[in-house]
């Protein structure tokens, strides 16, 4: 995966952005942007998750991988910026990660997703383990987490 411009917690961060993205499209009508479900989010995290959020996001920006007003200005506040998407090279980052996590379930590997990192305190991602029927009966990984998140 050619992830090399980015740490394994922004990686974290850009999946969970596009979780949201399919929780929100999915699920959630009256939440009618994907910031806003950011900031969402956002009310439920730590001071430190919270600063790691928006300098992901910024970065991630910079990077090319979101389409956001992310700027340094947005980390000196400490404020989410308003995210628009994800752009053509995040979504193909996503779409190998997913990839490379469908391989190892399909040839019947125990997957638990970044399992040495996490952004959040309360581990969604760290101890999510995706083995087993996940993609027959969710139809994508991201859907998955954001099932997830919903509970």
């Amino acid at each position: 995966m050619n992830t090399q411009d980015i740490t394994m917690e922004q990686l974290e961060t850009l999946v969970l952005i596009r979780s949201l993205e399919e929780f929100v499209t999915d699920e959630h009508e009256n939440l009618s942007s994907l910031s806003e479900v950011i900031w969402t989010l956002e009310e439920s995290l730590s001071n430190e998750e919270h600063e790691q959020l928006v300098a992901d996001i910024c970065k991630l920006t910079e990077k090319g991988y979101l389409l956001s007003d992310g700027t340094e200005e947005h980390i000196k506040a400490d404020r989410i910026p308003e995210v628009e998407g994800i752009t053509p090279r995040g979504e193909a980052v996503l779409d190998e990660f997913e990839h490379e996590i469908q391989k190892k379930v399909s040839s019947g590997e125990k997957v638990i997703l970044f399992k040495d990192c996490s952004l959040f305190n309360f581990s969604l991602l760290s101890e999510l383990d995706v083995s087993g029927g996940v993609f027959d009966t969710v139809g994508s990984l991201f859907k998955f987490i954001g099932k997830v998140m919903k509970k």
